[in-house]
């Protein structure tokens, strides 16, 4: 079974190394590396000087020619069928199934599927293609792009091959705590309780429990990824909660101007000027901004209250309640600092706890 899978992989990995070689080369009369496909000869000629690199190369394209396309049912081409295929799986996705038919004993049917079932899926298998399908549905629940549902389905592979206990009942959190990491690293971020709304039988605990075993197992502190992965910023969350409760694009780009006054400590120790604004999770400086600016809204609409802002960042509105006790002192400053959207006077008059 494991010689199977090795050398399924093993083939299609060697062939997506024949396939980068094949153009990488150098061309031997110009020292260029840059080549075409003549798909009606079967040639690979160098774009540069012309040399046919390679003769009667194997199209590997359909075996005839249809008009599939042009007909009005269905549209696709008829000559290729089946889903791509998968390099994180052992198979690369392209196991077989047995199907039933007219005239076919039940029975034997059953019996000859759950023979295949045990014979072609190792466990392995089997849990990543389960949880590749729950986290493609998180993330198109989530409407999240390709690029997160990828990065989530390699880091569940690489978690479960270092760490068995994303098996079983944690599997839930697991999957949840890969896709927060995925947003993260491809630049969508979203919080725990954003994530968890789609994964209601796991825990917010749990998928922060997970979310450490999985970085610590994965190392990705000693490797510098996790530096990348945690590297955001309030302007990530600023402009998605703000469009979700009504602010217009001036106000969102006060308020990245003023979330962009964040320093980090100074080299030698020293604090830094804004000190408030030092080791504060983005989130809770999001809704922070958010809430200041609600009192800065014009047109006589309605201002979101503290509550709407809190349900829309995940908090609770104490968090927000201390952050803004501190930021009583430099909020001036720091407005002036953002371009100036307000005075410290309009300050006093429109935001009472000054």
């Amino acid at each position: 079974m494991n010689n199977k899978n090795t050398n399924g992989a093993a083939h299609h990995q060697g062939h997506n190394v024949a396939l980068r070689m094949r153009y990488s080369q150098i061309c031997e009369d110009c020292g260029e590396s840059d080549f075409v496909d003549d798909h009606s000869s079967g040639d690979l000629i160098c774009r540069s000087c012309g040399r046919v690199a390679e003769s009667h190369v194997i199209d590997e394209g359909s075996e005839w020619r249809t008009f599939g396309d042009k007909e009005e049912k269905g549209g696709a081409d008829p000559t290729r069928v089946g889903g791509p295929t998968n390099v994180l799986l052992g198979d690369g996705g392209l196991s077989t199934m047995i199907a039933g038919g007219k005239g076919v004993d039940k029975g034997l049917e059953k019996n000859l599927q759950r023979m295949q079932q045990r014979t072609d899926n190792t466990g392995v298998d089997k849990t990543l293609q389960m949880a590749f399908r729950d986290i493609g549905r998180i993330c198109s629940s989530m409407k999240l792009p390709d690029i997160v549902k990828a990065q989530a389905n390699e880091y569940f592979r690489d978690a479960l091959e270092k760490n068995k206990s994303v098996k079983g009942r944690q599997l839930s959190a697991s999957e949840a705590a890969v896709v927060f990491l995925a947003c993260r690293k491809t630049g969508y971020p979203r919080t725990f309780k954003e994530i968890r709304a789609y994964v209601p039988q796991a825990r917010v605990k749990d998928i922060g429990k997970m979310y450490k075993t999985i970085v610590a197992d994965l190392k990705l502190k000693e490797n510098g990824e996790l530096d990348e992965v945690v590297s955001v910023h309030p302007e990530n969350f600023l402009r998605r909660f703000m469009s979700n409760l009504g602010f217009t694009r001036a106000e969102m780009m006060s308020a990245i101007a003023l979330a962009n006054m964040v320093k980090p400590k100074c080299e030698d120790g020293e604090e830094a000027e804004h000190r408030p604004w030092d080791g504060r999770s983005p989130v809770t400086m999001a809704a922070t901004i958010m809430y200041i600016m609600s009192f800065l809204m014009g047109d006589g609409r309605k201002r979101p209250s503290l509550d709407d802002i809190c349900s829309v960042a995940g908090l609770a509105p104490q968090t927000v309640g201390i952050f803004l006790r501190e930021l009583r002192e430099p909020l001036p400053g720091l407005v002036k600092r953002a371009g100036g959207f307000a005075t410290a006077e309009d300050l006093e008059s429109k935001i009472g706890w000054l």
